[in-house]
């Protein structure tokens, strides 16, 4: 049978939350496009769940942080505990109210955001190609050729650039020989969403016992009005288990939730078993193909990090895409992908490696932490938590608003200089971050990151004093100037001078002064 001949300019692989938002974002930005996946249409298990403020923010980009909202179930508060006592809970919302539109967290599972994502291609008239399998790929010089099934046979596609969203078991990614680097936890995770639970507090529960944890996030409602959680924890395999399928069924999971945390459910609706992984690609590009989301990176649901990750992969990629795209940068600018995301993706690893060392450790000393030190000074962190500048950095690092990028590739260098140390390294309040939120009380904007939504270079002005240069470098670089009142921070203050890629991320900042 003749192979149906098909041609893009950039093809995704893989329809999982991160290859629907880079399809997504190169839909936004007109640059033709197609994502291709074996499955026949979105996940229907719900999976990873939790959306921090930074892909809200992201969403927002593509106007469907309401639909999302719409959808989804808001959390604003943390709530540790020992055994079945619950502690006072930790005020997300609180402590990033003043940080972004979207402070707390947003519950909406992975099985929603596919479902979402695919429908906006849907409406675009750019629909996945579902039920396509990826068989084998070439580099022809001018272009890539991928092959694949197709529901009426096989199909060729050429394409000029390809973003492998394909899983942590990537295809792609082995047949490029890139490295996955880390190891895999001898413990074994159960992942459950459970209807009618009773036991626990508001908010997202983290519970301690001697030898376990459970993680409790909420899921709404279920038909009877019961309350849906989803239910994480670790329970030891039985000594005559052997191999690497984890012998742990359900019946266990709702033993040990029962007996070592008071939490009882009714039903279950999912019910899964795995082992951690905590790898990150040696590269996350080569040539034209590009890594992303679990092809680039896997760790510990600890943290609800994982899915989020991988929707800011997508983005930053595809916004570096459209530059190139546009003639604005040379096609070397890409190179700059896997210089800003692998080091967030790295520090994500060890990051949650060792919150789940923590929390899974039998030592004696992690056992008396968790269960004799953490009820004695809990009451006193979460009253200080609110008042010091640790609280809104936990927040921001939660969140993944404080991930911070250099600029270009000597930047860092520079800042070692400037120091004086090797292992010290200066990063400016703004250059190279998230550009800091400011609600906007006058004028004509309700805050400086809906003109954000335009997704293009700009020129950000704070109060008048900024003005004749914010007027300079936006005629120099050619992109619209937005001008807002003073921020009621120190970061920007009156005359600050703003350049924000389309990512949000500040390129260039001057402060020219009252």
């Amino acid at each position: 049978m003749d192979a149906t001949l098909l041609h893009t300019d950039v093809l995704v692989i893989g329809a999982g939350p991160t290859g629907l938002m880079a399809g997504a974002w190169l839909q936004n930005f007109g640059i033709d496009a197609r994502v291709i996946d074996m499955k026949s249409g979105p996940t229907r298990e719900s999976r990873a769940l939790a959306l921090q403020a930074r892909s809200m923010e992201i969403y927002r980009q593509l106007g469907l942080a309401d639909e999302v909202k719409r959808r989804s179930v808001p959390t604003g508060e943390m709530r540790p505990g020992i055994g079945s006592r619950s502690f006072k809970s930790i005020k997300l919302n609180r402590l990033g109210y003043a940080q972004t539109p979207f402070a707390g967290l947003t519950m909406l599972e992975q099985s929603a955001n596919e479902e979402l994502l695919a429908d906006y291609l849907k409406d675009a008239g750019n629909e996945v190609l579902w039920e396509h399998g990826y068989e084998s790929f070439s580099d022809t010089g001018d272009q890539l050729l991928i092959k694949c099934t197709g529901p009426q046979g096989p199909v060729h596609i050429s394409a000029r650039y390809v973003i492998a969203a394909d899983g942590a078991s990537s295809p792609i990614r082995e047949s490029l020989g890139i490295a996955f680097e880390g190891k895999t936890d001898d413990e074994v995770f159960y992942v459950l969403d459970a209807q009618g639970v009773t036991g626990m507090g508001s908010g997202i529960n983290l519970r301690f016992s001697d030898e376990n944890f459970m993680l409790g996030f909420p899921m709404g409602r279920d038909d009877s009005g019961g309350e849906r959680r989803r239910l994480l924890g670790i329970l030891h395999e039985p000594k005559d288990s052997t191999g690497d399928k984890p012998d742990i069924d359900e019946d266990r999971a709702r033993a040990s939730l029962r007996r070592e945390f008071g939490v009882m459910y009714g039903s279950a609706s999912w019910f899964t078993t795995y082992r951690v992984h905590h790898r990150v690609a040696e590269r996350f590009a080569r040539g034209r193909v590009f890594l992303a989301g679990d092809a680039a990176h896997i760790h510990s649901p600890v943290g609800a990090q994982g899915m989020n990750t991988g929707l800011q992969d997508a983005h930053n990629l595809v916004c570096k895409m459209a530059d190139v795209f546009s003639g604005r940068m040379p096609e070397s600018y890409l190179e700059r992908y896997e210089v800003e995301r692998r080091p967030v993706a790295l520090r994500l690893v060890a990051t949650t490696d060792r919150l789940f060392s923590a929390a899974t450790s039998d030592s004696l000393l992690a056992r008396t932490i968790r269960t004799r030190v953490l009820p004695l000074v809990w009451p006193a962190a979460v009253r200080l938590m609110g008042r010091i500048p640790a609280g809104r950095r936990f927040f921001g690092y939660l969140s993944q608003i404080r991930i911070h990028y250099w600029m270009d590739d000597s930047a860092k260098d520079r800042a070692t200089l400037a120091t004086g140390f090797a292992r010290t390294r200066r990063r400016g309040q703004v250059l190279g971050r998230r550009l800091p939120w400011v609600p906007n009380r006058t004028g004509e904007h309700a805050d400086n990151f809906e003109v954000l939504n335009d997704a293009r270079w700009q020129v950000h002005v704070y109060g008048p004093a900024g003005r004749e240069r914010g007027e300079q470098l936006a005629a120099e670089y050619q992109v619209p100037l937005h001008e807002f009142v003073a921020a009621p921070k120190r970061r920007l203050p009156n005359g600050s001078v703003v350049l924000v890629r389309p990512d949000m991320f500040v390129a260039h900042f001057e402060h020219v002064g009252a």
